[in-house]
């Protein structure tokens, strides 16, 4: 998985149908931090989700996902019975459709009937056979496959909008520098000028003009946050460049590159400095909003 950055989002299918068995499997990811896996497996597999469980998280490091597992065996015989849990959620919602857009009618078994799942083959006894589970595990292997593909697909998007808003930082990072340099000497007639007024209103002793000084030196002073700015920028340039699951270094970045724009805004003392920061924040949410689409 190495080198390639993918996407959290993404669908994948498989379906097969044999003498033994008809069989579909789905998977879909959407963006979370961690990895949330749902699995839905019909009646008669659901000894089988211990393996889809191991199978799905040796693949995937974070998403939001949900595999479902669909089958019906026709090797066993078995009394049909209903899924009540599913079929009372199906009534509730087609009722409330229903209501809302003024349709007419009431709910049909036969509206019931098409939802898959909403009737199943009771199994007799025997259970799942091991060429059942290598098949159906075969299938789910398959539909992640297809995600694979989707998400290393929508991955080099994100990817080339990563890269762009590194370089948006970077650039930014570069305006401000060049803005102090700028306003380096008008900002020293500023500090000489309250120098005067401190030693000649206020009668400070020199030690307290010195330290004073030194304060006003200080608060406006941000070469250590433009800095340790460059610093994580570059480091993020290198992660999103060598890929790989890397959503939480860079979430971690994404922080600390805006705690440092906080910082820089908190001592800003001009106008100009003010807008450029403003701009920066905006460059660094935007590669947050990014990084929250990467595995």
């Amino acid at each position: 998985m190495t080198g390639v950055l993918r996407s959290m989002t993404g669908f994948g299918s498989a379906a097969a149908e044999d003498e033994r068995m008809k069989a579909s499997v789905t998977v879909r990811s959407l963006n979370h931090r961690y990895l949330d896996l749902s699995v839905h497996l019909s009646r008669r597999v659901s000894a089988i989700e211990v393996d889809v469980r191991r199978a799905v998280q040796a693949r995937l490091q974070r998403g939001r996902v949900e595999v479902s597992v669909q089958a019906t065996l026709r090797d066993q015989e078995g009394d049909v019975v209903p899924n009540r849990p599913l079929i009372a959620g199906l009534v509730r919602a087609l009722r409330e459709v229903k209501a809302e857009h003024g349709l007419a009618g009431d709910v049909q078994v036969t509206d019931v009937m098409r939802f898959p799942g909403a009737f199943e083959n009771q199994d007799a006894g025997t259970g799942l056979q091991d060429a059942e589970r290598d098949e159906l595990l075969a299938l789910l292997a398959k539909a992640l496959d297809g995600l694979d593909q989707m998400r290393v697909a929508e991955g080099e998007r994100v990817r080339e909008a990563l890269l762009g808003a590194v370089h948006a930082i970077e650039e930014a990072t570069l305006r401000i520098e060049r803005l102090l340099e700028q306003e380096r000497g008008p900002r020293l007639l500023v500090l000489q000028t309250k120098a005067r007024t401190l030693l000649q209103e206020l009668g400070l002793e020199e030690q307290r003009l010195y330290q004073e000084l030194v304060r006003l030196v200080d608060r406006g002073d941000v070469a250590e946050e433009l800095q340790r700015l460059r610093s994580h920028a570059g480091q993020a340039r290198t992660i999103v460049e060598q890929a790989g699951p890397c959503g939480k270094r860079l979430d971690f970045l994404a922080q600390e590159l805006g705690r440092e724009a906080n910082t820089i805004g908190s001592k800003s003392d001009s106008a100009a400095l003010a807008q450029e920061v403003v701009a920066l924040k905006g460059e660094i949410e935007r590669f947050r909003e990014q990084v929250q689409n990467v595995e």
